[in-house]
């Protein structure tokens, strides 16, 4: 009993860490990100549709990949958590995003985890631990339901076993290591590079360790096939689960096209352009400056990490090469290397998004500079880590305040504007007024699937044949019945009529700036 009390004695810390980090990644989830994007969107009414029926919102029966926007096969553990949580909460954009705050507070308490593991020092893991939950890139992707997140927890736990069989040598560790690479493959779609890699890496280590290697390879083997097994009959069934990604990455990188040869792909231009987008993620500009180019991934104005972070990132990276003789500490620093894989294959420049994987190794490999000042004998490291702490927090704060107001400004456009509050003007129309006909714009993207998502969040459902989603520029509102209320962009209104023919203007929509991006109008009679 006394054991067992140690332990949650021990535990406690972690656990308030967890707490705060999801406490703080919840606050005001429905303020920014100041819209639900169209991804965020198709995850959500999967997760529902699944949370209901057991099917996806396309009617496949608890589908192994999830159809998304009609374009390609999404990973499927994002969707399945989504739908955990609607089991028990209804549809908003709280409750939309609650699975990604879940897997943010988890990477924290799991990066604090494993530093406490290799380090054996838990002031060492509640520093990093808060430093963590300061770094912008795991608060801001802690916020929107995309799965770029979703694979850092995998790799943390393939590290965690893989160190605790390094120190103990359990066979059982080298299984699970093995499985979470294996389970993680089906998180993110870039987790198909790194997973296997990863796996490779594990493979060389363990090579190096001991007697009766085969045996060991085989149990590492085994964990990581297991969940690919599982894979093979779905893929039989829907072998463009696969080739639909490349279809998706050429749209992004118009030199990969599954119908041309690898020689055709891999030609000298494309390698060395491969190289360029390669060395360029190792510019400190993306990790500590500005972060991703994309606005729905990052502020724009600071980096991936606290900026000081970058000089606890280098004195560890010294301490690693020139000090550091442990099996974990090599890995790190081999995975850091080999983070840009992914983005730079499709030569995706500047999106740091597609390589999240690099959060661990930055931070963990910083946790060697941390031990390094904080045991330094010298008193002016000692103070150049707590002014890096400091910095951090103040960073962290003046983030926030631009996150929640100036960022929500430019990035609403991104975000596909306020489709959500129009449609809501739409429906609380019906309570206030009677109204016959709807008619929507249809050049609101995805208008049928927000349309399908708002009617369920506030749980008005009203008659299809009454909602007539419209191209405007070929109808006249002049042939539209009484007791018809019309959505429209307000781009499309040249002045701001408050009536079009026998149409009222009986609502604005504005974004965060004030700019109006809808118009609701209203005939009675």
């Amino acid at each position: 009993m006394a054991k067992i009390i140690r332990k949650i004695k021990s535990f406690f810390p972690f656990a308030l860490l967890f707490i705060f980090a999801f406490l703080l990644y919840s606050f005001r989830l429905n303020l920014s990100s100041v819209h639900l994007n169209q991804d965020e969107l198709q995850f959500s009414l999967n997760g529902y549709s699944v949370s209901k029926s057991l099917k996806d919102e396309y009617g496949h029966f608890l589908p192994f990949y999830f159809w998304h926007l009609n374009a390609f096969w999404a990973t499927p553990i994002i969707t399945y958590l989504e739908a955990a949580f609607l089991l028990f909460f209804p549809l908003s954009e709280i409750t939309t995003r609650l699975p990604s705050v879940l897997v943010g507070s988890v990477t924290i308490l799991l990066i604090s985890l494993l530093t406490q593991k290799i380090f054996q020092n838990k002031k060492y893991s509640l520093i990093v631990g808060m430093l963590a939950i300061l770094s912008p890139v795991i608060f801001i992707h802690s916020r929107l339901l995309l799965d770029n997140l979703y694979i850092v927890p995998f790799v943390l736990l393939w590290l965690i076993f893989l160190d605790n069989y390094f120190k103990k040598g359990r066979n059982i560790y080298l299984f699970l290591s093995g499985l979470f690479l294996g389970i993680g493959i089906h998180s993110y779609h870039a987790a198909k590079i790194y997973m296997p890699l990863y796996f490779l890496i594990s493979a060389i280590f363990v090579y190096e360790k001991s007697n009766g290697i085969w045996k060991k390879l085989a149990i590492l083997f085994m964990g990581f096939i297991i969940p690919i097994i599982v894979f093979i009959p779905w893929l039989k069934k829907y072998p463009d689960t696969l080739t639909n990604q490349i279809n998706y990455v050429s749209s992004i990188d118009s030199s990969i096209d599954s119908k041309k040869t690898i020689d055709a792909i891999l030609n000298a231009k494309r390698i060395r352009t491969i190289a360029s987008s390669y060395l360029s993620y190792f510019s400190p500009n993306i990790l500590f400056v500005s972060g991703d180019r994309s606005l729905v991934h990052s502020t724009g104005n600071i980096g991936a990490f606290p900026f000081f972070y970058i000089f606890l990132f280098v004195f560890g990276l010294l301490e690693i090469i020139f000090k550091t003789k442990d099996k974990i500490s090599r890995i790190l620093l081999l995975c850091f290397l080999t983070y840009p894989l992914a983005p730079s294959l499709i030569n995706d420049q500047g999106r740091l998004s597609r390589a999240l994987v690099v959060i661990p190794f930055v931070i963990l490999i910083s946790v060697y500079g941390v031990r390094y000042l904080y045991q330094s004998k010298e008193k002016r490291f000692r103070f150049l880590l707590w002014g890096i702490i400091i910095y951090s927090i103040f960073q962290f704060f003046f983030f926030l305040k631009y996150y929640f107001n100036d960022y929500r400004k430019i990035s609403y456009s991104l975000f596909n504007m306020n489709i959500g509050g129009g449609y809501e003007a739409v429906l609380n129309s019906t309570k206030n007024r009677k109204v016959s006909n709807i008619y929507i714009d249809k050049d609101i993207p995805y208008t049928e699937k927000y349309w399908k998502y708002y009617q369920i969040k506030n749980n008005i459902y009203l008659d299809s044949n009454n909602v007539k989603f419209i191209d405007l520029r070929e109808e006249s509102l002049l042939n539209f019945p009484n007791n018809s209320v019309v959505l429209i962009y307000a781009r499309k209104i040249r002045e701001r009529k408050d009536w079009l023919g026998k149409f009222e203007k009986i609502e604005v929509l504005r974004e965060p700036d004030g700019v109006e991006s809808f118009y609701l109008y209203f005939r009675d009679k």
